[in-house]
């Protein structure tokens, strides 16, 4: 009898990964059958998930009632939160969490895979909110009575079709900018969430007591802000430069929830690093637990070019 996996985010970049990816392997859809829990179930995304014959149920995580039923004999739980970049910000994530976690163990889930980040503020006191609101429910799990595993993407390639995509520069037709504060030569590490998410965690998936513990460090490599520009030009043929801006102009364009913890994030991914002081040898040491080629900043650029620039 197979085991149930149940995918929290599912119609979302790293659930709806998960869910392709287990599908798809011959191995793991024998040996997983999958629940795909939805705010929404009549939403197209969901109606298509139950075409390919994923169980779709209904669960939503300020809503404490609804856990049980989604959780209801859960083998496998592959947990995402939803970064609301508001006051409530860390308190929210982390009940909401928690909320998804202890559920789970109560209906007798046998593993956990929590998507986080790293945890800024606990290892070496800098208070980043956005990635210590996960780190804080990392903790957390580690603490329950099964283990778990945890799944770190690092900064989404898809950022550039949305809060990171280049911009028209005003008086110089054809031209165009992506704008931030941080060097233009430090180096952040990448991930293409929709096309990868599922190769990170099916080794988990396949191997779970050997990944007991671990965390993969998920990013296919890592690219300064001037390399991402130089790339997109090449491959676009659209001019495209790294505009370095103060970090207050940078920071006033942001909504007012996002100016404080968007700035502490960035100003972290520059120094020490987005995993820490350990950055590369965490992604180093990922990278090799994961049979499948991975998807380049530049493979993402030519499939997605249109959506960057948009006509």
């Amino acid at each position: 009898m197979s085991k149930l996996l149940v995918v929290f985010g599912a119609t979302g970049q790293q659930g709806g990964s998960v869910i392709d990816y287990v599908l798809n392997d011959p191995t793991l859809s024998k040996e997983y059958s999958l629940r795909a829990i939805t705010r929404d179930t009549s939403r197209p995304a969901a109606q298509a998930l139950q075409k390919r014959g994923v169980e779709v149920a209904s669960g939503d995580v300020d809503d404490l009632k609804s856990l049980p039923a989604a959780l209801e004999n859960a083998h496998t739980v592959f947990i995402v939160t939803t970064t609301v970049y508001d006051e409530h910000l860390k308190a929210r994530e982390f009940r909401q969490g928690k909320a998804i976690a202890d559920t789970a163990v109560a209906a007798g889930a046998q593993y956990l895979i929590f998507s986080t980040c790293v945890g800024c503020e606990r290892l070496w006191g800098h208070v980043v909110e956005a990635l210590d609101s996960k780190a804080d429910v990392e903790a957390y799990i580690r603490t329950l009575p099964v283990p778990s595993a945890f799944f770190a993407p690092a900064m989404f390639m898809q950022n550039f079709l949305t809060n990171q995509a280049p911009r028209p520069i005003p008086g110089q037709e054809g031209s165009y900018a992506i704008a931030n504060f941080i060097s233009p030569d430090a180096k952040f590490p990448l991930i293409e969430t929709v096309e990868d998410t599922g190769k990170y965690v099916a080794p988990i998936l396949a191997a779970p007591d050997q990944f007991a513990g671990q965390t993969m460090f998920a990013a296919t490599g890592f690219y300064s802000y001037k390399e991402t520009a130089e790339i997109i030009t090449r491959i676009t043929g659209k001019n495209t430069v790294y505009a370095q801006l103060p970090q207050e102009q940078w920071t006033s364009y942001l909504p007012a929830g996002y100016q404080v913890p968007m700035t502490a994030m960035m100003c972290w991914i520059e120094k020490p690093g987005y995993y820490g002081p350990q950055t590369q040898e965490c992604v180093d040491w990922t990278v090799k637990q994961v049979p499948e080629k991975l998807t380049t900043f530049e493979e993402f650029v030519e499939r997605h070019a249109k959506e960057m620039f948009p006509q």
